[in-house]
């Protein structure tokens, strides 16, 4: 008669616990990527509704956009954006195209968190030498 085993073997105790490492650490991997993942798409978020501000603005303006280039700086979400704005004319004298980049001012690198394009008409604002 073989003497009856209670409990589990010190190999077994620790293919157990290295199964659970490793599941472990492939749940705190996932939830740091996921956290990264949230921030960018916060970022994102707040550097677009900058950038839908900016065209609204513009849009807003009783006189039609000036060709060139504009930037400015603005805080949303606690965060300092910069904006860059670069009017364009067409080959339709009527219509300008509008540009839109917003990057966040602290960075030292040139990451653009958002971009807008969008075309302005000149129909219902005031004439502008010799134009519209």
């Amino acid at each position: 008669m073989s003497p009856r085993r209670n409990g589990f073997t010190l190999l077994e105790v620790l293919v157990a616990v290295t199964v659970l490492a490793l599941a472990l650490t492939a749940i705190i991997a996932g939830g740091g990527s996921y956290a990264r993942s949230a921030t960018t798409m916060r970022d994102k978020t707040l550097a677009l509704w900058v950038a839908h501000n900016r065209l609204a603005e513009l849009d807003l303006q009783p006189a039609w956009p000036d060709i060139g280039n504009s930037s400015d700086d603005v805080t949303m979400g606690g965060i300092q954006w910069t904006w860059h704005v670069s009017v364009q004319g067409t080959q339709d004298p009527t219509l300008r195209r509008i540009d839109i980049r917003v990057e966040r001012k602290s960075e030292k690198q040139d990451y653009v968190y958002a971009t807008l394009s969008s075309f302005s008409s000149c129909a219902g604002k005031p004439a502008q030498n010799g134009g519209c």
